[in-house]
């Protein structure tokens, strides 16, 4: 028995949706109010329960071998949900499911964590030092810990809440825009989450990103090409990014550690490359292709 957190986000919906195409009994934590039909439909057996509420975790991990876990509180607190904070499901959340785990007896637990960001602004983001200290918390117990770091989305980073505004042919880059990133598919990323969860043999900590390293200023370049266009491209400057990251790390901890990520993001490239996809047998997507997709005008 396989349980996912976070099973009806993006990222673990996919997970899902290829445990179960491979077979694997799959249980999802879905909180009480939150709709279930499509995991439902799959076959998936849902359990009601929050990280924040430590009974329910315990009752989800019952008779659980593998815990896989991408659930956080970033995406729905930056689009205003006031009832969730990264302190209360990011740190104390994740504390709560790793101590039922391990309490349960689960073998293994896969923990979808954040590629860099270990010195610099990017190790003062609070959702970053949320994913640090889980890994710790991990650590210290006696399950098998894998501890997955992709670098970041192309669905997140190269589109609407990363800056880049399509339809309206508008670009935000943070800082210079001048560091290069291996911008990683959600797909990739889920494949490789999904063979973790159920390989024989896995690592401890996993550190990836896509095929393709890429500057914030070449991807505005690679989807005004796509577009057809020319693009209306604002820099927020590095001084502006530490200014806020610091501000608003008690008000807005969310929108805190996107501007410290982002920060961190301009000053230090990625050193990560996509080797673990390929060693499990997925052929990622690189950034250009994902640019000419949601780019290229309808036809």
């Amino acid at each position: 028995m396989i349980l996912v957190c976070g099973a009806t986000g993006e990222l673990g919906g996919r997970v899902v949706r290829r445990l179960v195409q491979d077979g694997r009994t799959v249980r999802a934590l879905v909180r009480p109010t939150t709709d279930a039909g499509a995991l439902e439909a799959l076959g998936v057996e849902v359990v009601r329960g929050d990280l924040r509420d430590p009974a329910s975790l315990a009752r989800a991990v019952e008779g659980v071998d593998t815990v896989v876990t991408t659930a956080n509180a970033l995406a729905r607190s930056l689009a205003g949900d006031k009832e969730l904070s990264v302190r209360d499901v990011d740190v104390e959340g994740n504390q709560h499911l790793v101590t039922a785990a391990d309490e349960a007896g689960v073998r293994r637990f896969v923990f979808l964590s954040a590629a860099g960001f270990d010195r610099g602004a990017g190790a003062r983001a609070p959702f970053v030092a949320a994913k640090r200290a889980t890994e710790r918390a991990l650590r210290a117990t006696g399950m098998e810990a894998v501890v997955v770091r992709p670098d970041m989305f192309q669905e997140v980073w190269l589109a609407g809440a990363g800056g880049i505004d399509v339809a309206r042919g508008r670009a935000v880059v943070y800082g210079k825009g001048d560091a290069a990133h291996r911008y990683v598919a959600i797909d990739d990323v889920a494949a490789l989450v999904a063979h973790l969860a159920v390989a024989e043999s896995v690592p401890s900590e996993v550190e990836f990103g896509g095929p393709e390293a890429i500057t914030p200023n070449e991807a505005v370049a690679a989807f005004e090409r796509a577009a057809g266009r020319s693009f209306t491209v604002r820099h927020v400057p590095r001084p502006v990014l530490g200014v806020a990251s610091r501000v608003l790390a008690r008000p807005r901890p969310a929108l805190a550690s996107v501007m410290a990520m982002a920060l961190h993001s301009d000053t230090h490239p990625s050193t990560c490359d996509d080797r673990p996809l390929r060693e499990a047998g997925i052929e990622p997507r690189a950034a250009s292709d994902h640019i000419r997709q949601v780019a290229a005008p309808a036809t």
